[in-house]
């Protein structure tokens, strides 16, 4: 699209710069590391925008920029660069994809998110392409990657498969839906599932059609969902049984998240599989890549490419683009045998099956690598995880970046702009992984980052993390990790200040910064009112060694409203030490008070900065609907038995049997973190959407549960929690808090990081 008939698209002000340029898609996210030059980025500052996202996404090629400012500066700024100035962005993004639609002249299948199922989408795609050209979206984290992705729509794509965001903001989406979309009213068919052990037949009737289908999947949901594809087939006269019968015999769960797990020697294994494999979907894996800051190198394994509407040397050159900005230098094809252009930067392997990678694969060239796997799916791929010993069929702990980004921004949500956020990500991110966690914080601007122990930030300095990091539990040792790795610790006592003041003038050093722990009421670290002048006088008789970056104290009930009093003179004791210290040392650092639960109740304290724990990973006083779970604890059956009466189940005979049973073992124990109380019918698991209770008691590295009535066989998903609400009833259950069950996880636990 030429810029003068963007502008004109988008009812702009003016355009300066460069006129003679042109854009095929658009960027939204300022946070995007991996960007194609010919896009057209709109500037919408949301939540932290990283700095100069204009500057950044220069750097990328990009040369087209939609602003609310005047642009002459900027064009003078940015040589070669042009700037539409638009009255508002929101409103230039809808004009852009309603017009992008409108020149579409193909059908529109619009297809509803249930949920976060995609079945229904990238069936559906699988479906039509037999005789069709279908443009599909990619799975999206919300509904700026669906904006993106629409955006790339051709115009000689017979078919647009579209997943419609389940709330958006953008009245381009809702023009979406309107358009030519599937209704999925089955009203006109009469449909039947026969349910099997290993499968589902559909027998559809209506409309003249007396039709019989098979899908290899045994469950309600999704022969609904193919039923419904089935429906929309014969509907649009679309169904050919000669065709489409094999096509549902090998249909496939599609799962679209990006994963990330560890392998040795800190391999980073990132995955991806969808129906769709096209450049857009590989640039959403990149780009993922490209923000994990914790691997020295960068690699990706492609199986099955998409060109889709671009030639071979149109897909190459945007792949080997999107590779360069990722940082990505080695690119490896299995089963693709085509002729691959040269690349200087690039280094391109090709291997005829994923066994032939394993066979060739060199550990020592991969040290700290990250490498993507992308596919359509995992069975492309099951060989070499189960070679990186990370099989599909593990007891992990799942953590969602995605529901733990949406948590930072409604708290956000709840602050002054200029308000500062420190992200709680002591004890291993309260037992969600530590290094990964904080690659996604730093990744979305917070400002701090905050340890127990000196310990906890040197392993995030390896990782590359280079947000602030304040040490709350520094016990005055080993002041040269704290320097070498730039750790900034809390003072809460006379003598430990006079300690460290002592070595920072021994070794020469100036301006260190600092945080003052103050006592207002918690009665467990930090500096008592009378403690004060003694510590200013420390401070004033050092000169410029100490840079007081912050003070601040802890709420000791910000949760219970009953002591709303005492939160209140805490808040007065707070303001009043730390006006001591301004006034004795004449100097002003910010002040911070305010917890997870403070931000939520008693946000007028919120002050310069606040501090962020539990509630980033999912957990709050009052908005528990408003947040994301970030984590779910899950495994699988390994075995299941039929019991009789009087047998009983697991040590001292505890679990007794009071009819016939079907018993399943599952992979985890109290030595996995899962407290033995939980024992003998005080936990229920989640088999297969029903609830079942773990029977006699928990052993150390697995425990039984009872399964009677429940369709289940071995190998299927047992969901320990996998909600913020679950957690919070477990917690309870036993007279503890979420807090002891998160980070009482155990290490051997694989952590699988999904976006």
């Amino acid at each position: 699209m030429e810029i003068n008939v963007l502008a004109k698209i988008l009812e702009a002000k003016k355009i300066y710069g460069n006129t003679a340029l042109s854009a095929e898609r658009i960027i939204i996210r300022a946070a995007n590391a991996a960007a194609l030059p010919d896009s057209v980025y709109f500037d919408l500052r949301r939540f932290k925008d990283p700095a100069d996202p204009i500057g950044r996404m220069y750097k990328m090629g990009v040369r087209i920029f939609v602003v609310t400012t005047n642009g002459d500066a900027l064009s003078r700024k940015y040589p070669g660069a042009a700037f539409v100035h638009v009255a508002n962005i929101n409103t230039a993004i809808n004009a852009y994809i309603v017009a992008t639609m409108e020149s579409y002249k193909g059908r529109v299948v619009a297809v509803p998110q249930r949920g976060g199922n995609c079945c229904l989408k990238d069936w559906m795609h699988t479906l039509l392409s037999a005789g069709h050209t279908v443009f599909a979206t990619t799975r999206y984290v919300d509904e700026l990657d669906f904006i993106e992705n629409v955006s790339d729509i051709a115009p000689d794509f017979d078919y647009a498969v579209c997943e419609i965001p389940d709330q958006y903001q953008f009245h381009c989406i809702s023009r979406i839906e309107q358009r030519d979309t599937v209704t999925w009213d089955d009203s006109d068919f009469d449909i039947n599932y026969t349910l099997t052990e290993t499968n589902a037949k559909i027998a559809l009737k209506g409309r003249g059609s007396d039709i019989a289908v098979t899908i290899p999947f045994c469950d309600q949901i999704h022969a609904e969902d193919a039923a419904h594809c089935l429906c929309y087939l014969v509907k649009e006269g679309l169904y050919r049984p000669e065709v489409h019968d094999k096509i549902f015999a090998t249909l496939a769960i599609p799962d679209g998240q990006i994963k990330m797990r560890d392998a040795d020697l800190n391999i980073g294994i990132i995955s991806c599989f969808s129906t769709v494999n096209n450049i857009y979907s590989i640039s959403k894996t990149f780009d993922f890549l490209a923000r994990q800051h914790q691997y020295e190198q960068r690699a990706a394994v492609i199986v099955n490419p998409e060109m889709e509407n671009l030639t071979k040397a149109e897909f190459f050159a945007q792949l080997f683009f999107l590779a360069k900005s990722a940082g990505i230098r080695k690119i490896v094809f299995i089963g693709y045998f085509e002729q691959i252009p040269h690349d200087d930067d690039i280094r391109i392997t090709k291997y005829d099956t994923a066994q032939d990678y394993i066979d060739n694969f060199d550990y020592n060239a991969h040290r700290s690598c990250g490498i993507i796997f992308k596919g359509r799916k995992y069975d492309d791929f099951a060989d070499v995880f189960d070679f990186f010993n990370i099989g599909n069929h593990d007891t992990v702990l799942e953590v969602s970046l995605t529901a733990l980004k949406h948590n930072l921004n409604y708290y956000r949500s709840l602050l002054e702009p200029k308000t500062k956020m420190i992200a709680m990500v002591k004890a291993n991110c309260y037992g969600a992984g530590s290094y990964q966690i904080c690659n996604t914080l730093q990744n979305n601007a917070v400002d701090y980052l905050c340890v127990a122990f000196a310990e906890e930030g040197i392993a995030l300095r390896l990782r590359n993390i280079t947000l602030p990091i304040m040490v709350m539990n520094y016990d005055g040792r080993n002041y040269k990790q704290l320097a070498n790795y730039r750790l900034e610790p809390v003072l809460f006592s006379t003598e430990r200040t006079r300690n460290f003041i002592e070595i920072l003038r021994a070794r020469g050093i100036r301006n260190y910064p600092v945080h003052i722990k103050l006592d207002t009421g918690m009665h467990r670290s930090g500096f008592m009112a009378e403690e004060l002048e003694e510590f200013c006088t420390l401070v004033n008789d050092s000169g410029d060694i100490l840079d007081l970056k912050s003070m601040f104290t802890h709420f000791v009930a910000a949760d219970d409203e009953a002591e709303d009093k005492f939160s209140e003179l805490q808040e007065r004791r707070f303001m009043t030490m730390a006006d001591t210290i301004c006034r004795l040392t004449g100097r002003n650092p910010m002040r911070h008070i305010c917890n997870s639960v403070g931000i939520e109740r008693l946000t007028q304290y919120q002050h310069d900065m606040v501090r962020l724990g539990i509630g980033l990973y999912g957990v709050a006083y009052e908005a528990t609907d408003k947040l994301m779970g970030i984590s779910k604890w899950k495994t699988n059956i390994v075995q299941i038995k039929h019991i009789d009466v009087p047998e009983t189940v697991g040590y001292n005979r505890r679990g007794k049997i009071d009819r016939p049973s079907r018993i399943a073992l599952i992979p985890v124990g109290y030595a996995d973190g899962l407290n033995r109380k939980y024992g003998n019918g005080n936990l229920m698991v989640e088999v297969n959407g029903r609830r079942a209770p773990i029977i006699g008691n928990i052993c150390m590295d697995m425990c039984m549960v009872n399964i009677t009535g429940i369709d289940c066989r071995v190998g299927d998903e047992v969901v320990i929690f996998g909600s913020n609400t679950k957690l919070i009833e477990m917690a309870q259950s036993i007279g503890t808090i979420p807090y002891e069950i998160l980070t009482g996880i155990a290490q051997r636990v694989k952590r699988v990081y999904v976006e």
